[in-house]
């Protein structure tokens, strides 16, 4: 759970924790109560992935909406994109996806959007944050109505398919991984035309990102391969990401999916300035091919909100992050992995080139090390390691580069080396997590 100087439930991307622990029914409750007043007596849309606890979670959510006289949509199990656009397209006042996205079975999480399907902005959150710490819930003259929510899943997937268009003739592996897009994802691509094959979409509520998904991209390229596919897809649990494979099995991070669908863009005309948003974390290799290409990479804090709040402000079109949160800002305000996916085939379709050569550019090895700790905050702003993180990068020379963060959703602090050299690149990576670890508690 996020625990911070300015925030104690909300981390980079909602609320999020272990369920039973430190996300609760009752916390649950109170975040829907807010909803619910702030609501003013209109609607809030609920949806979940496949965890077991959702459907405790959903219900206590969604009493908490109705107790503030707000009315409450429940879409069940749905991808986050799709929250995202039928609150947007309802008109209604917030949109809630019970999810804790690629993180494992026993946590779950709140994410929240506004009536434009973004998610909360700050103010927002501290409204949220104010009444949880409160513990008082407030019961308005009258109850909010269930209503119902028939037809309105498919009026996404009629979205994302007009928007595709056809695939015939493409092969596609999905690997669902054991979440809510296991509902949606393999109905979009059949419905397109594409051959699909579906791995990991069981709903047994403890499989969920469980060896499979887009933290295990390897199961789905061997798949690929296997099946003779164009290309394979691997979602997180919400589906609000994305990790792709080529017809080879090669790893297609979002850093590669970002180039692709950049230059098609660009290629139609529908690239605004010339330019797509990334992140701090986004490869050095990733910004000299698009540079080539004629394309500007404007770099923002990480974070797919972040992301989200630069297209948004300066009407960037496109922007995404390595981990597979892709933003197509002409649908949606926020990252969705199966229409970035379906973008991504339908880009190979246009082209009639395989994945394999429409991605095929270096990228600089990168190094990543993770230091499990709850005083990640006070860690990171430590001047001694600040100092010494300054002369490791100092060490690797132009084209390198060192980030050290705290996560924003895991008791973890991240470590990110990046060099042309391999071998300097993880030499930097693991001695800076050495030397947190030899001098610091966890």
């Amino acid at each position: 759970m996020k625990n911070s100087d300015s925030k104690k439930y909300f981390g980079t991307d909602g609320i999020r924790g272990v369920y039973g622990e430190d996300l609760t029914d009752g916390l649950a409750m109170l975040a829907g109560n807010s909803l619910g007043m702030s609501a003013d007596g209109g609607t809030v849309v609920v949806g979940r992935d496949t965890r077991a606890s959702g459907a405790n979670l959903s219900r206590a959510l969604a009493e908490g909406v109705l107790s503030a006289a707000a009315n409450v949509v429940d879409l069940g199990v749905v991808t986050t994109p799709c929250v995202a656009y039928v609150t947007r397209a309802l008109g209604a006042a917030s949109g809630v996806m019970i999810s804790a996205s690629h993180n494992p079975p026993e946590y779950n999480g709140i994410k929240v959007f506004g009536a434009d399907g973004r998610k909360l902005p700050e103010e927002g959150e501290a409204a949220v944050e104010r009444h949880i710490a409160g513990a008082k819930l407030s019961y308005a003259g009258r109850r909010g109505e269930l209503l119902p929510s028939q037809g309105l899943t498919e009026r996404y997937v009629d979205a994302v398919c007009r928007r595709t268009g056809r695939l015939d003739g493409l092969h596609v592996v999905l690997d669902c991984a054991n979440g809510a897009a296991g509902r949606l994802a393999p109905e979009i691509f059949s419905r397109c035309g594409a051959a699909v094959t579906t791995v990991f979409a069981l709903d047994d509520g403890e499989s969920i990102n469980r060896g499979c998904g887009a933290l295990h991209p390897d199961e789905a390229a061997a798949e690929t391969v296997r099946r003779g596919a164009d290309l394979g897809l691997s979602f997180d649990g919400d589906a609000d990401r994305v990790i792709a494979c080529d017809e080879k099995g090669r790893i297609v991070d979002g850093d590669r999916i970002l180039y692709v669908l950049a230059r098609a863009l660009l290629d139609r005309g529908r690239l605004p300035r010339s330019s797509v948003v990334g992140t701090l974390h986004t490869n050095l290799g990733a910004e000299a091919a698009l540079k080539k290409s004629g394309i500007s990479l404007v770099r923002t804090d990480i974070g797919d909100h972040n992301v989200t709040a630069r297209m948004c402000g300066e009407g960037f079109a496109l922007g995404g992050e390595q981990s597979g949160h892709i933003i197509l800002g002409d649908f949606l305000p926020t990252g969705d992995g199966v229409y970035a996916g379906a973008a991504l085939a339908a880009v190979i379709r246009d082209s009639g080139k395989p994945l394999s050569e429409l991605a095929d550019f270096p990228l600089f090895p990168q190094s990543n090390a993770d230091v499990v700790t709850d005083k990640k905050d006070l860690i990171a702003k430590d001047a001694e390691l600040l100092f010494y993180t300054a002369a490791v990068e100092a060490m690797l020379g132009e084209g390198g580069r060192v980030m050290l963060r705290p996560s924003g959703t895991e008791p973890k602090l991240r470590i990110m080396a990046e060099s042309k050299d391999p071998f300097l690149a993880a030499f930097a990576a693991r001695s800076i997590e050495m030397f947190v670890r030899t001098h610091f508690e966890p």
